[in-house]
């Protein structure tokens, strides 16, 4: 019982937020490195999880504002879960293009409403460059399909314990 202890105190407090926060930035950052210093350019799944990641942050900082209140906790926490639950379907979606067992739909658009367009936007950042299919290998043979696939598990599976704790927190309505 001593985890729910310490998470409780993450989420009433700003460890959490600010633990989610860095995180997501820090995988930008790997995310801008690859692109940059590797030359590995993104395809469209990359993409989606360099938008998850924008999107944990957001949610993130509601939960900072917001953090006191069960609702606000509640409400962020099921953002993040949502969030990395996504991107678990995506990394399914990546190792299986990678490994050959899903055909993927990839293309180079994200065909997004104009008022998303991040890709028109952000193109150095936001914009697919290849087709789906191969992914770097980053470390001792892993893929980066592989790691995230195990990444977004284990986030998610933590989102969800931290999502089932907001209810039972004692906060302000």
């Amino acid at each position: 019982m001593k985890i729910n202890s310490i998470l409780h105190q993450m989420i009433k407090g700003k460890t959490l937020w600010i633990g989610l926060i860095m995180l997501s930035l820090s995988m930008l950052g790997v995310a801008w490195f690859y692109q940059y210093f590797m030359d590995e350019p993104p395809c469209v799944l990359c993409i989606h999880f360099r938008l998850l990641f924008v999107v944990i942050i957001i949610v993130s900082l509601i939960g900072l504002l917001t953090r006191h209140y069960k609702l606000g906790n509640i409400l962020s926490s099921f953002g993040v879960l949502a969030s990395f639950a996504f991107m678990t379907e995506r990394a399914y979606q990546t190792l299986g293009t990678e490994r050959r067992f899903i055909t993927s739909e990839c293309t180079f658009g994200l065909n997004f409403p104009d008022w998303i367009a991040v890709d028109k936007w952000f193109p150095s950042f936001f914009q697919p460059m290849t087709s789906c299919g191969y992914t770097p290998e980053i470390l001792f043979g892993i893929t980066m399909a592989e790691a995230l696939m195990v990444f977004t598990v284990v986030m998610t599976l933590f989102s969800l314990r931290v999502f089932i704790l907001s209810f039972s927190r004692k906060t302000k309505v």
